[in-house]
């Protein structure tokens, strides 16, 4: 097995378990109550606007950010939209 078989394999297999890590999480999302997914909302925004910020002042390749977008929207897709704090003005 040559080195572009060798890391083809690794691609193939790491696509496979990034989809079934994303079918377990939809499960676990469908499954959220009303007050847990306001929770989740909230830290997962909080999570991926930092990792978006640490991505952008990173060297990662393009195609590394649009697929983090892109499931991330997936993901917000999938939860809602997390609610906007009200302000005290």
């Amino acid at each position: 097995m040559n080195d572009t078989d060798r890391l083809t394999r690794q691609i193939h297999e790491l696509q496979g378990s990034m989809l079934a890590m994303e079918c377990f999480v939809n499960s676990l999302t469908q499954a959220l109550s009303n007050d847990a997914r306001v929770v989740v909302q909230a830290f997962y925004a909080s999570e991926s606007s930092a990792f978006r910020a640490a991505l952008m002042a990173s060297t990662a390749p393009e195609a590394t950010v649009a697929a983090f977008e892109r499931d991330v929207q997936r993901a917000v897709n999938l939860l809602g939209e997390a609610p906007v704090a009200a302000s005290d003005g």
